[in-house]
């Protein structure tokens, strides 16, 4: 009751000024957190909060500014942020093929589902929602085997 009473107490402009004030320090708290992620990921340039690099890029033809900021940091693996999420961009063909040839045990894998995957157990039995690993190879030769035994068209 005392809340209420409170809230009923306070005037608009008070109330739209804690608003303000509570979005931009969640928008800070937020863009500290992708600052901190950026230390950890390739270099590339600094994403703008909310919107990321979305503004510095080419409406057509982005592989040219990838190949300049490749350039720019010297390394031909760059991050560039589209919004909140981070893309690793490889503008190397000797890069690709090494990181996706040679090391694909590494990168080869399916994202993790919240909700069908971790909480209904999807992750445990069904082969669509299984990381990649022993188990997913377990369930291909399973599916596999079966294929072959019952002919190509089920």
């Amino acid at each position: 009751m005392a809340l209420h009473e409170y809230l009923q107490s306070l005037h608009p402009a008070q109330i739209l000024l804690s608003s303000l004030s509570l979005i931009v320090f969640g928008i800070l708290v937020d863009y500290a957190r992708i600052l901190r992620l950026r230390a950890k990921m390739p270099p590339g340039p600094i994403p703008l909060p909310i919107i990321g690099n979305v503004l510095q890029l080419p409406k057509c033809k982005p592989w040219y500014r990838f190949e300049e900021w490749s350039d720019n940091y010297q390394s031909p693996i760059i991050t560039v942020w589209f919004g909140r999420a981070p893309t690793v961009v490889l503008n190397d063909a000797w890069t690709a093929s090494d990181l996706m040839d040679k090391r694909a045990n590494i990168y080869s894998s399916r994202p993790t589902f919240q909700v069908p995957g971790v909480l209904m157990e999807g992750e445990k039995g069904n082969q669509t929602m299984l990381p990649y690993g022993d188990r997913w190879r377990w369930h291909r030769k399973l599916t596999v085997r079966v294929r072959v035994q019952i002919g190509p068209y089920f």
